[in-house]
């Protein structure tokens, strides 16, 4: 787990803004970790048509996720808001987009000094109004959707352990122990991380060279990124708005310091259960934070982490304050209190 405090760092820094058609709170919270390395973005457009929502979690430092949270949601915001043509996105569209995106701003992170050991997890969501919830994902941040209080998952970890991901680890020269990638790294895709990117080119690259050396002299072999040990390509998932299997509530975005003391399906009850007494969102994530230092436990290793959430409430056919009214008497009705 790397350096602790003694005592953790509870200062729990929150923003609840709340729009015509969707709203949100962030919490942040340093825990027992020596330096706080989670960082987030926001951009919502001006009639609420896209809206953005990154996590990202930092490794060996913050200066990869801060990066991130400073370039990552701008790019893709403006990428899928500023069409030069005005031509209308489809699906196909925000998918290419957005990867490509995750590509770019990893490919800027390469010329940037002392990140061979540095590197971040990356989700990000994108909100097409009454249209989509596009997820891409990058390590093991987590997104999901309560849709009439079932936890609908929007991404998956990226963990050595998976098969396709061991795969690809092996085929690259390396290899898995104890969990962890050469027995370092813990996540099978991230932002950074050139350790795992950097020196697999260059190994490729010479013995490549060394076994043509008839027909190649000082040539570079250019390997695809999806090829690396350690990858950022992201999984992109979505969610078609437009036929729903129910009622969409209420997204919930948020690093694997939140993910480690709550399943996807306890983390909605939670939620779902304080807003039948009433709660507001930033209330809802100030205990959520607090209950997972409460979490800590030296044995298992949870609690210890940064932690970051977003809830996103979603209420395109009413404002606010309906919202929270709905949900309560929703919810009360579900448990026959009503």
């Amino acid at each position: 787990m790397g350096q602790l405090l003694s005592h953790p760092i509870e200062d729990k820094e929150l923003d609840y803004q709340s729009h015509d058609t969707l709203s949100y709170c962030i919490g942040s919270m340093q825990g027992y970790r020596m330096t706080m390395e989670d960082a987030h973005d926001v951009r919502i457009n001006e009639d609420e048509s896209l809206a953005v929502f990154g996590v990202f979690d930092g490794h060996g430092g913050k200066t990869c996720s801060d990066y991130l949270a400073d370039h990552l949601v701008k790019y893709i915001f403006k990428h899928l808001n500023c069409r030069p043509d005005k031509s209308p996105l489809v699906l196909a569209d925000y998918l290419r987009i957005i990867k490509d995106s995750f590509f770019k701003i990893d490919h800027d992170l390469s010329s940037m000094p002392n990140l061979v050991n540095c590197g971040s997890t990356g989700i990000v969501s994108t909100i097409v109004r009454d249209k989509y919830i596009v997820v891409a994902n990058t390590g093991d941040s987590r997104c999901i959707l309560s849709i009439d209080g079932h936890a609908k998952t929007l991404s998956y970890d990226h963990k050595p352990v998976i098969m396709n991901e061991r795969i690809r680890v092996e085929n690259s020269n390396g290899y898995i122990l104890n969990n962890r990638i050469n027995e370092i790294l813990a996540l099978s895709r991230a932002f950074g991380d050139f350790k795992f990117k950097l020196s697999f080119i260059e190994t490729s690259r010479n013995k490549y060279i060394n076994q043509n050396k008839s027909h190649f002299k000082n040539h570079l072999v250019h390997l695809p990124p999806e090829l690396f040990q350690v990858t950022v390509e992201p999984d992109l998932l979505v969610y078609d708005l437009q036929n729903a299997e129910g009622v969409p509530e209420f997204i919930v975005v948020a690093c694997d310091g939140i993910w480690d003391c709550y399943k996807n399906s306890q983390l909605i009850k939670v939620i779902r259960d304080k807003l039948a007494l009433g709660w507001k969102l930033n209330k809802i994530i100030e205990f959520v934070l607090h209950e997972c230092l409460l979490m800590a436990n030296n044995y298992t290793g949870i609690g210890f982490d940064n932690m970051t959430i977003i809830i996103v409430a979603l209420h395109s056919n009413s404002n606010m304050d309906e919202w929270y009214e709905n949900m309560k008497q929703k919810i009360l009705t579900e448990k026959n209190l009503v």
